[in-house]
């Protein structure tokens, strides 16, 4: 061991050593010192073991690091991705509600050219225009009424017409069942105008039918007791028909008249706890349907001179 150099100064300059930053003549005098001196020695290699420990230990935070920007970067991709895709499905989505799909046109921008029933079918075929410029039918449906299962709405809707496309305002449609309903042009904003009912186009039926009530139920008064169609078909006994409400006319020397298939009258009317029900085909089958009775027909037409 060099007396020159004592166990202080070698400690000194052991981080020196250790990280290989002294010269060729001072890395051999702390070899030659760690050779000699166990007790250096070993403070030498505590200190080169807590070296490499704290190296680890920034290795492992700069790793740590890197991973969590990975991942935050991973996921920054994952949000600009799903960022890019909502804003390219909102415009195909607006593209296609305008240029494609089309919006609900309103009733009054629309005429009926021709309507059609089949009385074998009872389907109902329907054709008109959309008197808009630029504007291209691209479909037409029809939806059974929420709030009545005898109406019928028509939509039809529109959308922009493209420099490639041709311009088509005319629509057409067959809609099914229409035996007793009546069918609407509609709007979802509550713009609805009725185009057909088939009380109208069947009127004279209609007619036959009330004459055949007040001739064979000679309980009733045709001055006084006025019939009021409910609309609709409804089949009683397998057979179809339809149902009269009756209302009668109270005051004296007073009469009631139908004006747009409402009832007046210059007295008052009082609505009787019966309804009539007569069949479409003949022979004409006849019942009523006492209010009391939980909604059964029968042909005991009594039930009218006790009401």
């Amino acid at each position: 061991m060099d007396k020159n150099y004592s166990c202080d100064i070698i400690k000194d300059l052991l981080p020196g050593y250790i990280d290989g930053v002294l010269s060729e003549a001072g890395e051999n005098v702390v070899k030659g010192h760690l050779e000699e001196c166990e007790k250096c020695n070993r403070t030498y290699l505590e200190m080169k073991e807590e070296l490499n420990t704290g190296m680890e230990a920034k290795e492992q935070i700069a790793l740590d690091g890197f991973k969590k920007l990975r991942q935050h970067t991973r996921k920054l991709k994952i949000i600009v991705g799903i960022a890019i895709g909502l804003l390219v499905f909102l415009l195909l989505s607006a593209f296609a509600k305008v240029f494609v799909i089309g919006v609900p046109v309103s009733t009054h921008a629309m005429s009926i050219g021709d309507l059609s029933y089949n009385e074998e079918t009872n389907c109902l075929e329907i054709s008109g225009t959309v008197n808009f410029a630029s504007c291209r039918v691209s479909r037409v449906v029809w939806k059974q009424s929420e709030e009545d299962d005898n109406s019928v709405n028509v939509f039809v809707y529109g959308a922009e017409t493209l420099p490639f496309q041709s311009e088509k305002s005319e629509f057409n449609i067959s809609v099914p069942n229409m035996k007793g309903k009546t069918a609407y042009l509609a709007c979802p904003d509550f713009d609805q105008r009725e185009i057909y009912n088939w009380k109208h186009y069947h009127n004279e039926k209609l007619i036959e039918l009330e004459d055949e009530i007040y001739n064979r139920l000679t309980e009733l008064d045709r001055t006084k007791d006025a019939l009021s169609y409910n609309g609709g078909i409804e089949i009683v006994n397998g057979a179809e028909g339809i149902r009269y409400s009756v209302h009668s006319v109270i005051g004296e020397n007073a009469t009631f008249w139908t004006l747009n298939d409402q009832l007046f009258t210059d007295g008052d009317f009082e609505s009787r706890d019966f309804d009539i029900w007569i069949s479409l085909d003949k022979p004409y089958q006849i019942l009523i349907n006492d209010y009391q009775s939980a909604g059964e027909y029968t042909d005991d037409y009594s039930i009218i001179s006790r009401h």
